[in-house]
């Protein structure tokens, strides 16, 4: 009898600690970004592996693993809700967690720059409990919403840049609130802030689409053609919260932000194109601008 109320004991802790990791499971869902435009040597490690080799196709970047770049190389990630990153050449970047905790709405993303410069743009204002933080060799990043860049010198010292926002940099002992237009030099225990220079406005007009919305445009294969007088349909993707325009007429996002709209092609057209303007605004005013050709059949 004794024997038999132990395994009962026994029995419901597993059942209790199995619940816990699956309720755990259905509450914490891990956030993966999509690689957009890799160029020239991009090297990853996997959370799976251990050693470094090219980006390829891979197609996604999950928490844990690492991305370096080399004097050519540069990529992209993307998040759904329209955070961006970009990982500029001669660049070591970890995903240390990214994840969203349903129950107590909160979001963490935090990554480790080891050297090299990332370009990142965080538009959705996150909750108390959440958290977006770039670890460096000397201070630690820290945002809400922002547009901002790091940067790890070969000497050691870090450098944020904001564009947007604000960003809190520095560690337990001392922190230091960076606003827009504005960039921190960390060295050891000493942050100085500066306002922009020329040459850092010249550096952000460069890097100018860090800051707009995702716009993602799906032609079909073989391109758009048509007939004067036909009718093409225009599909894509942009993020949550941006306004789509197809020719100044605004069209609904649906499933995963996904558009469609029907175009028409002037029947009277006397040019073998016809350009159809695609256009996402965000919140901020950011706007991204796709062009789609239509070959005009006669």
């Amino acid at each position: 009898m004794r024997k038999a109320a132990v395994l009962i004991v026994v029995g419901f802790l597993v059942l209790m600690f199995v619940g816990g990791v699956v309720l755990q499971s259905t509450v914490v869902l891990q956030r993966v970004a999509v690689v957009r435009d890799p160029q020239g040597d991009v090297l990853i490690k996997t959370r799976t592996g251990n050693r470094f080799l090219p980006l390829a196709d891979t197609p996604r970047v999950h928490a844990g693993d690492s991305l370096k770049t080399g004097r050519d190389g540069s990529v992209t990630l993307e998040w759904v809700d329209g955070t961006r990153l970009r990982v500029e050449p001669r660049t070591a970047l970890t995903v240390l967690k990214c994840h969203v905790n349903k129950s107590e709405d909160a979001e963490i993303s935090q990554f480790k720059l080891d050297i090299g410069t990332i370009w990142i743009r965080v538009i959705r204002g996150l909750s108390q409990k959440s958290k977006f933080e770039v670890e460096t060799p000397t201070a630690t990043a820290a945002v809400r919403g922002t547009v901002f860049a790091v940067t790890v010198g070969n000497d050691g010292r870090t450098q944020v840049s904001v564009l947007e926002g604000a960003v809190d940099v520095g560690d337990d002992a001392q922190v230091t609130t960076v606003e827009p237009n504005s960039v921190a030099t960390i060295a050891g225990a000493k942050t100085n802030v500066n306002d922009f220079s020329e040459a850092d406005s010249a550096e952000w007009a460069l890097h100018q689409t860090i800051a707009e919305p995702i716009l993602r445009v799906e032609a079909p294969e073989g391109g758009y053609h048509a007939p004067p007088g036909g009718t093409i349909t225009i599909k894509g993707r942009s993020e949550k919260d941006a306004t789509v325009t197809v020719n100044g007429t605004a069209v609904q996002l649906g499933v995963k932000h996904a558009f469609r709209a029907n175009v028409s092609i002037p029947p009277d057209i006397s040019g073998d194109e016809h350009v159809v303007e695609v256009k996402a605004v965000d919140a901020r005013g950011y706007e991204t601008v796709r062009e789609v050709t239509v070959s005009v059949d006669r």
